[in-house]
Parts: structure tokens; C-alpha cells; sequence
């Protein structure tokens, strides 16, 4: 396999500049000036690779983006044709262990997405592809359920799942992935 282009290779750095600008002063307090002095170049390089603030937080978004999409068609991958919902649940989890950081940056670009139509609209897909992703899954084990009930199951275990990783960050008592699997399998139970 060939090296990696100078370009690519630079607008990595300045992701991974930025991305850690991120975590000590959120995308708000983050100015290429900033990025500039992590990297010890010139801000003028920023701008050359990334134009403006949008750019680059787009530029960010979708490669957080392209991670859970990693994460999600993997975890779907190892599934069999058969497996259960719990089971993509299961190795949902797996792949996707949540942690500060990743819990950092997403709230940040969520809170950015307010003001930036091109990062909402990257991550409504984003959550899309999650919908549809378990939707799959939800019909292979419940092909037979009334549209309306199934839209409501698909909906709630996106929400447990998307919104749990955020609560055990937190801290928030009683939220595991024990308990998750548990509300989910109740989902489930209302489907037969």
C-alpha cells in the first residue's frame, strides 16, 4: 500500500491538534491560532487545509462519524443473519465502549450542530444510519409488527442505546449495560 499524501497526512494532524484543543477548551474557545501553536506551524497552515471553523468541524464530525459507522458495520458484520437485537446490542457495546473523550466531542459538536446546518445534517445521517441499522435487525427478529409499534421499538432502543453511553459517563447511577439490555428486552417482550 502506497504512503499517505503530504495533504492527508497534514489534515490529520490538524484533526488531531483540534480534537485535543476540543477537550481543553471546547470547540467555542478554539481558535486555529490555538491549533497553530499545538502543531508549532504557522495558522496560515490551517487555513490552507481547512478554509474556516466550519470546515474543520465538519472535517471532525465526520470522522467521528466515520468511527461509529466503522464500529456499527462491524458490530453488524459479526452478526449472523439470525442473531437477536440483544445480540447486536451485545456487540454494539463491544465496539463501541464509551469514554470521556468520545462522550466530549460529541456533546461539542452536537452544541455546535445549533448553529451549523452542514454538522446537523452530517449527523442526522449519522443517526439514520443508526435507525436504519437496527430497524434491519428489529425485522429479521420481528418481521410480522404493526409499522407504528415497530417505528416506536426501533426509535426507543436507538435512544437507550445512543443516550446510555452519555449516562454512565456521567455517572448516572443504575444506568449499565445490564440495565439497557433489560429495558430493551422489554421493547422486545411488547413486540410478540
Amino acid at each position: 500500500m502506497g504512503r499517505k499524501s503530504l495533504a492527508a497526512e497534514r489534515k490529520e494532524d490538524i484533526l488531531n491538534a483540534f480534537e485535543q484543543c476540543i477537550l481543553e477548551r471546547g470547540i467555542e474557545g478554539t481558535s486555529f491560532q490555538h491549533i497553530a501553536q499545538v502543531l508549532g506551524v504557522d495558522r496560515k497552515m490551517i487555513s490552507h487545509y481547512f478554509g474556516n471553523r466550519e470546515a474543520l468541524v465538519d472535517a471532525m464530525t465526520q470522522r467521528i462519524d466515520n468511527g461509529f459507522n466503522s464500529r456499527m458495520n462491524e458490530a453488524l458484520a459479526n452478526l449472523e443473519q439470525s442473531a437477536s437485537i440483544i445480540e447486536l446490542v451485545e456487540t454494539f457495546y463491544d465496539q463501541n465502549e464509551s469514554n470521556e473523550h468520545t462522550e466530549i466531542l460529541w456533546a461539542e459538536i452536537t452544541a455546535y450542530a445549533t448553529r451549523s446546518e452542514a454538522v446537523r445534517q452530517r449527523l442526522r445521517q449519522s443517526y439514520d444510519k443508526m435507525f436504519w441499522s437496527i430497524g434491519e435487525a428489529l425485522k429479521r427478529e420481528h418481521p410480522n409488527v404493526p409499522k407504528n409499534q415497530f417505528q416506536t421499538a426501533v426509535h426507543t432502543i436507538a435512544t437507550l442505546l445512543e443516550r446510555s453511553s452519555m449516562f454512565q459517563w456521567l455517572g448516572v447511577k443504575e444506568v449499565s449495560v445490564k440495565s439497557v439490555k433489560a429495558a430493551i428486552e422489554k421493547v422486545l417482550e411488547s413486540l410478540e
